[in-house]
């Protein structure tokens, strides 16, 4: 509980208290590495990092001064109602509406039972001989988790639960089974990774990859037993076989791209030879960003407040990758040795990257470059210096963006390249310098790069709004000498505003750009969400 005032001083150690039992030798060392100390009262401290949310009294929760490891309303996505409703909204689907073609392609179809109409969709739905999977919205572990064989066993359950007056149906959701899922030496897998809300006032989000965990038992998907379904280490250790055989319930990246390519996957399906380490990869990420942003108007972003997130994606034979769940507690545990080698390096990485956003913050500093920044890769950023910086960010989903999101694919050409482009202004604006007096801005040089000429330009960008078309990228970057490469062809504009910093508590203007997506034609058209 957050009782006591603490300052928030330089000079001293900084004191932190850990609750639960899911990694704390992880958090704790990590945290001592960096010179924090255990604090000796649980009540005095400045960060806290434990495993539920119902710990930290958010109405005494000090911003600014204390960290917290979640967000309040972060269940908004780590249940499993709130996850299907976020993204429901999110792409404008329904029980009852055809779901965006997105949405279908990674979310198997699912309903709600505490809702009548979906309850009764489902019961139309459901075949004679289908398989499902009936989960309880708000547990991990594989806990309450029971697969439903066909329409008469769900109409048996749902009326079972009727006669016994219990309410729980309205906590309950049923999914369909994957049916066909990828099998690796004939047993089922998931794949972990994670999403780092490394600070949520302003968002500094990131992706990070992470393993496979595997069930020990060959798949059978007329098997009762769960542990040949569910692949999570809280079941698979229940196995009688789990500790001579443990190491083999978790591969890494590495181990998964060497067993496509040795039992000829690779080659048979024309995947690339690093596939895992680039189209899954970056499918992956795509899908962690559009959670997030599924969810970013429901979260309640405080200054000191983060979170880490762990996605269980999963393969079918055709290597359609289809989401499972959002875990907010995920686990920290080192029974393998992968998990060994992974775990501290996340855990050291994603407590350096919080606390230097939450220092940075308070002390009024920029927030980039992040220097404990090493194998997470921001995806999301609302942070007012990200252009001034030079950060660039994947254009994950252009139709649905408020931050700043630039292409970053190191020497390769993407499919999708965007350029920030100011809009030409007839005479420099005036503009109010530190001491109150008024100026006006001069137009300065600019150079090949079209994210610093947007940055340099912004003094000189009219607040007035404007329509133009595609002509008027080209004249603009003549005028600005921007320079956009001949393989490009601008194919749509879309318009928007970027706030500029300004004193605390005073209204930021806005300045007015234009956004070019210029699509590159040599490459392939690519499903983006």
């Amino acid at each position: 509980m957050f009782h006591a005032s603490i300052k928030h001083p330089r000079q001293r150690k900084r004191k932190f208290v850990i609750c639960g039992n899911n990694g704390n030798a992880l958090v704790e060392k990590a945290l001592v590495n960096k010179g924090w100390v255990l604090s000796e009262n649980e009540d005095l401290f400045h960060l806290k990092w434990t495993e539920l949310k119902s710990h930290i009294d958010y109405e005494k929760f000090q911003e600014g001064k204390q960290l917290a490891n979640h967000i309040s309303t972060s269940s908004c996505i780590t249940t499993k109602s709130g996850l299907l409703n976020s993204l429901r909204s999110y792409f404008g689907s329904s029980a009852f509406k055809e779901p965006a073609s997105e949405f279908k392609k990674f979310f198997p179809e699912t309903y709600r039972l505490g809702d009548c109409r979906e309850q009764e969709k489902l019961l139309n739905t459901i075949g004679k001989d289908e398989l499902w999977i009936c989960k309880p919205t708000n547990s991990n572990q594989g806990k309450g988790i029971f697969l439903i064989k066909g329409k008469k066993e769900l109409v048996d359950y749902i009326d079972r639960r009727k006669k016994q007056n219990k309410a729980r149906n309205s906590t309950r959701i049923v999914q369909r089974y994957i049916a066909s899922p990828l099998l690796l030496n004939g047993r089922k897998f998931d794949i972990r990774v994670y999403l780092l809300v490394g600070s949520s006032r302003p968002y500094n989000v990131f992706f990070h990859s992470g393993y496979l965990r595997l069930a020990l038992n060959r798949y059978d998907n007329g098997s009762d037993d769960l542990s040949t379904h569910l692949t999570n280490q809280y079941l698979q250790k229940k196995h009688p076989n789990y500790l001579g055989f443990k190491n083999d319930t978790v591969w890494s990246m590495e181990q998964f791209q060497k067993y496509l390519d040795d039992e000829g996957y690779t080659e048979r399906l024309g995947l690339k030879p690093d596939w895992v380490f680039t189209d899954l990869h970056e499918r992956m990420k795509t899908l962690a960003y559009t959670v997030f942003r599924s969810a970013q108007t429901s979260l309640v972003p405080k200054v000191g407040l983060f979170d880490l997130y762990g996605l269980d994606f999963m393969l079918d034979e055709s290597l359609n990758v289809w989401l499972l769940e959002v875990n907010t507690n995920p686990a920290l545990h080192t029974h393998c040795t992968v998990l060994q080698d992974f775990l501290p390096n996340l855990i050291d990485e994603t407590l350096g990257i919080c606390l230097e956003l939450f220092d940075k913050k308070v002390s009024g500093l920029k927030t980039f470059p992040i220097a404990s920044q090493n194998n997470f890769e921001l995806i999301y950023t609302a942070a007012k210096d990200a252009a001034l910086s030079n950060i660039e960010l994947p254009l994950l989903n252009p139709e649905k963006r408020n931050g700043i999101h630039f292409i970053n694919r190191g020497s390769e050409l993407s499919p999708i390249q965007c350029a920030m482009v100011p809009k030409p202004s007839k005479s420099a604006p005036t503009r109010r310098n530190k001491a109150g007096s008024i100026r006006k801005s001069n137009n300065s040089s600019t150079n090949s790069s079209v994210l610093t000429n947007s940055a340099n330009s912004s003094a000189n960008s009219s607040t007035s709004k404007t329509t133009t078309d595609s002509s008027d990228i080209s004249q603009t970057s003549a005028s600005k000498n921007l320079q956009v490469p001949e393989v490009f062809k601008t194919s749509t504009i879309k318009s928007f505003t970027v706030p500029n910093p300004t004193k605390k508590d005073e209204s930021p203007p806005q300045i007015p750009y234009k956004l070019a997506l210029i699509e590159v034609s040599p490459c392939p058209k690519q499903d983006i969400l």
